[in-house]
């Protein structure tokens, strides 16, 4: 179990729930112990949620172990002895599903977490479930047989939302004029925006200005 625990993806503590925005989280714990299949876009939220689902039940002394199937080192044999973790959460299922040495071994594991009948089994992908191409029949009508949850982009209330805690923690003032600006003319991915919230609070300490729109449109090349 020791070589499991080492292949397990470190979390980020910052994604937890409490710092989860939007109503998906409280919907998967409505659903604890039961196999959940969660689906979005990217950036919509899926790793957050299971990285976060993930420190909860570490907190509570639990065990669990959060891994991305993108990383292509990966072996499908990394998935065996997982069903005595409290809590199992494998991201990025559109890297392996079609594969059908992968389908097998996520079967078994669906079956071993089952007959365990204590652990919580959460799986993650941008395809819809109804639409992801499986090619092993039996792992497809156990994942289709999954509570599925659809995770959606952040609505404009949301986004802001997200940075205007960052802007917070981070010990900066972003002016509400400032955000509505950034939300209107800034990319709309929200990793975008985190990453043009960052930028801001580095080139204002730099140049120690305030952030106001002209500041804004300086950094962003508006």
């Amino acid at each position: 179990m020791s070589e499991q625990l080492t292949l397990a993806f470190p979390l980020k503590r910052a994604f937890t729930l409490e710092r989860f925005v939007g109503d998906l989280g409280a919907r998967a714990l409505a659903l604890s112990n039961e196999p959940v299949w969660i689906s979005g876009p990217r950036e919509s939220g899926k790793s957050h949620l299971l990285q976060g689902l993930c420190q909860r039940s570490e907190h509570q002394a639990g065990r669990a172990f959060y891994l991305s199937l993108s990383n292509q080192d990966l072996k499908p044999d990394v998935l065996s002895n997982l069903a005595d973790f409290d809590l199992v959460a494998l991201d990025g299922l559109d890297h392996v599903v079609g594969d059908r040495d992968w389908e097998l071994a996520l079967f078994d594991l669906t079956n071993a977490v089952a007959h365990a009948n204590e652990g919580w089994l959460l799986m993650a992908s941008r395809c819809p479930l109804p639409e992801v191409p499986f090619c092993l029949a039996d792992f497809a009508s156990r994942s289709r047989a999954m509570h599925w949850l659809q995770a959606g982009q952040l609505s404009d209330v949301e986004k802001a939302q997200v940075l205007r805690r960052l802007a917070e923690e981070t010990g900066f003032h972003l002016p509400e004029e400032v955000l509505a600006f950034l939300l209107d003319r800034a990319p709309r991915e929200i990793g975008a925006l985190i990453r043009v919230l960052n930028r801001l609070a580095d080139e204002s300490l730099k140049s120690q200005r305030r952030i106001t729109i002209p500041f804004l449109k300086s950094v962003l090349g508006l």
